[in-house]
């Protein structure tokens, strides 16, 4: 609005504006691309990708937050970084500006949980002043904290279901691809492009837990949902990502337990999946090491923790810095120590661990807590994802974002819910018990 004197004027938006101003975008990138790319094709890959994101913006800026859940997905690297962390990073500044005065206080919690490890972890910058460290703590840091305001946003927008809704879509495309490849190759571990058989793994088990949780405000149809949970653990399976597996198993037990929303019950029969997760983790544990091969993946992580811990002895309390084995800070190169804890343990040390560790037993206690229409998925998404990276690396870009993206998710579709004012109301958990003192009476 515009005052002059007495009277006020409104400003108005002419019909078509958006359109208009989404082709003089394409036109004006278009251009500057073409002239950029003369100059080199790293910039005019980003300048591409920028010009992407700001045609989106033009029609609808929640999108570009919504975008950045399946970028997850994308591995491949546009210039310096990856695409999943460039889409990341503008969803972050656009989620910022979406949340304001939008009840992002009611996350606070979870921030603090992310920030706890943030600042354990910055201290050894001090001690290991190289580039490479302070980019990557950086990067962590959009990564933990700007997942989690990315994932608000979707959700406080009423965005959360086509978010979700696209990752499991395109997670069952990937299945579908790692199936055919798998028939194709006589049942070999599935490589995609730039997806190998842990990452395919990383992303169905995200997906199918998605599909099974299936929280009601995601509301898929219960026939596809299940189909589409099959699907994803037929494509772990095809893949043969042995980690994403015991991941995905120890996920549905934790929303077997949970209680339903629907009729308040929680599986009878879902204790019995621990027996084949460990049976599983044993057999192939000791099938592998009994080949006394020591380039196979049991044997090479055994000479990795060894060299790995060889590395934190170096600095045992603080660390010596993000990325070493890129770096060769260390003296080490060539490997990404296959574990969270050894990993954060070598970068960051002791102070450093005890931060990671604060962050997930706050984001699971925080998630536990929600009423289970909402932190349900977010519980099982985080714990999964922490058991997976016992047996894998952690610190991969779009996989260490989506578990803090949905966890922001389920508290951004808490307080859609509270401000439209839409109840969920839970029903009564139900035990055997009540169940026969209902017969009864």
């Amino acid at each position: 609005m515009a005052s002059v004197g007495s009277q006020t004027f409104a400003w108005r938006v002419v019909p078509g504006t958006r359109t208009v101003l989404g082709i003089v975008s394409i036109v004006v990138i278009g251009v500057a691309a073409g002239i950029i790319s003369a100059q080199g094709a790293v910039w005019a890959s980003l300048l591409a990708a920028g010009a992407v994101l700001t045609v989106i913006a033009v029609f609808d800026l929640t999108l570009i937050a919504v975008l950045a859940v399946p970028a997850t997905m994308i591995m491949d690297r546009v210039g310096p970084m990856s695409i999943s962390d460039f889409v990341l990073g503008a969803a972050t500044l656009v989620a910022l500006v979406l949340v304001r005065g939008k009840g992002a206080i009611r996350m606070q919690p979870l921030l603090w949980a992310g920030a706890a490890y943030i600042s354990l972890a910055a201290p050894q910058l001090i001690l290991n002043p190289y580039l490479g460290n302070a980019i990557e703590l950086v990067h962590e840091f959009v990564l933990v904290l700007g997942s989690m305001v990315v994932g608000f946003a979707i959700g406080r927008q009423g965005r959360a279901r086509l978010a979700l809704s696209v990752y499991a879509l395109a997670g069952c495309g990937i299945a579908v691809a790692a199936i055919v490849v798998a028939f194709s190759q006589g049942f070999q571990p599935v490589y995609l492009g730039m997806l190998h058989k842990n990452a395919i793994g990383g992303i169905l088990m995200v997906a199918a837990l998605i599909t099974f949780a299936n929280p009601p405000w995601l509301n898929w149809r219960p026939v596809w949902a299940y189909a589409s949970f099959a699907l994803c653990a037929f494509g772990i399976l095809a893949a043969q990502s042995r980690q994403a597996i015991i991941a995905l198993l120890v996920g549905v037990i934790i929303v077997g337990l949970r209680p339903r929303h629907h009729n308040g019950k929680r599986s009878r029969w879902i204790w019995f999946l621990l027996v084949p997760v460990a049976y599983f983790v044993y057999a192939e544990v000791s099938a592998q090491l009994a080949q006394n091969d020591q380039f196979s993946s049991s044997a090479q992580r055994l000479a990795w923790y060894a060299d790995s811990i060889s590395v934190w002895q170096m600095s045992p309390i603080f660390g010596v810095g993000q990325r070493w084995w890129i770096a060769g800070y260390a003296g080490f190169t060539g490997f990404q120590p296959p574990n969270a804890e050894i990993e954060v343990l070598t970068t960051v040390g002791i102070v450093g661990l005890f931060g990671f560790l604060a962050m997930f037993a706050g984001a699971i206690w925080l998630t536990a807590k929600l009423p289970p229409a909402y932190g349900t998925l977010a519980l099982a998404v985080i714990v999964a994802r922490l058991v997976q990276g016992q047996f894998d690396l952690y610190w991969v870009a779009g996989q260490s974002s989506i578990l803090w993206i949905i966890a922001g998710i389920c508290y951004g579709v808490q307080e859609h819910d509270r401000v439209h004012g839409v109840v969920r109301t839970p029903h009564p958990v139900q035990t055997l018990f009540r169940r026969t003192e209902r017969l009864r009476t």
